[in-house]
Order: structure tokens, then C-alpha cells, then sequence
């Protein structure tokens, strides 16, 4: 089992990026906030997983151990693949996911691509006992999801509209319509 891989990033693509150690180069595929971060020639150290299948052996990489626990925790859960876990931690921070846990916002969980309402209603009951207290207020949760609603309501796609709205996830404690407007903003400039 490999746990952690530390080396230069000598190679990206759009969905993983090769990390090279004494000559020996090894892909990893990470998420996509992670993807845009880093730089070809950067030292990284990620917390893999190495996914063994009849026809390949693959290694997922997060930056920090917190975020393989949740990770292992998802793939664990019934329908979720590790493309799918992957996808999940790309497009919701650790915090939305734990409180959408936490308070059943199965609602919440359906915003992320690839995630129906019975997968969401499975992660939010196997994953329940497993999830702590996040720091995320109830509010923040459903104001993202009126965000999405909006965007799409004014003709965004989903994808946009999800894009749109962690890039301005870090920012807590907004009303609704102060989001939407940012997340506006983020969208015209693009």
C-alpha cells in the first residue's frame, strides 16, 4: 500500500498529475481545485490511495490526511466510486459536506454532479456516526443551494452554476442574495 508520495510534479494533464521520485514517475489523479494550484516543477507531498483493478493499478492523491479519511469514508458508501469520491471533494469543500452530513441536507448533496438523491440520502446515513460537528452554519448550506437554483433559473448550466459557487464557497455567513451576486460576478468575468 502506498499512503504518501512526496516528489516534483513533473507532468499535468486535466485530471491528474505525475509526481516523479529517483527517476521513477507516478500518476496520480487528484481534484481539480488541487490540479489548478499546482505548478510543473513544484515539491508536493499528497496521501494517496492506490485503487488495484484487474487491468490497472491507480493512485488517488489529496493534499491532506482529513480529506483521504473522507475519501475512504465515500468510496465505502454504496454507488460511489472513486472517480465519483474524487468528483464529490473537486466540487464541495470538507465543511459543506460534513454539514450537509450532519444536518440531512440530501437536497444539498444532489447540487454535486453525478450525485442523485438516493446516493445522497445513502452518504448522508452510512456517513452520519463518522462526521463531526463542522463549522458551517445551516444557512450557508441552503443559501448555496438557492444560488444554484437562481443561476439556473437564469439559464446557467449546472456546471457553471456549481463552478460558480465554490469559487465563493470560502466565503461564510453571506445572505442569498449577496452570493448570487458574487457568484455574478464570477461568472461575467470569465
Amino acid at each position: 500500500m502506498i499512503s504518501s508520495i512526496q516528489g516534483t510534479i513533473s507532468n499535468k494533464d486535466k485530471e491528474s498529475i505525475e509526481i516523479v521520485i529517483n527517476g521513477l514517475g507516478y500518476k496520480i489523479f487528484v481534484t481539480k481545485p488541487l490540479l489548478s494550484e499546482v505548478k510543473i516543477g513544484q515539491t508536493i507531498k499528497l496521501f494517496t490511495r492506490l485503487q488495484v483493478k484487474d487491468d490497472s493499478l491507480n493512485l488517488y492523491g489529496l493534499i491532506t490526511k482529513q480529506e483521504m479519511e473522507y475519501f475512504q469514508r465515500l468510496i465505502s458508501v454504496s454507488g460511489i466510486g472513486v472517480k465519483s469520491a474524487l468528483n464529490i471533494l473537486s466540487l464541495v469543500s470538507l465543511e459543506k459536506l460534513q454539514n450537509a452530513i450532519i444536518n440531512k441536507e440530501v437536497e444539498a448533496l444532489t447540487k454535486i454532479s453525478g450525485i442523485g438523491k438516493k446516493t445522497a440520502e445513502r452518504i448522508v446515513l452510512e456517513l452520519k456516526g463518522f462526521v463531526k460537528k463542522g463549522t458551517l452554519s445551516d444557512s450557508d448550506i441552503k443559501n448555496d443551494a438557492l444560488v444554484i437554483d437562481a443561476l439556473l433559473g437564469m439559464g446557467y448550466s449546472i456546471q457553471e452554476s456549481r463552478k460558480a459557487v465554490q469559487q465563493i464557497s470560502s466565503i461564510q455567513n453571506l445572505k442569498a442574495e449577496e452570493k448570487i451576486k458574487k457568484a455574478l460576478k464570477f461568472l461575467s468575468s470569465r
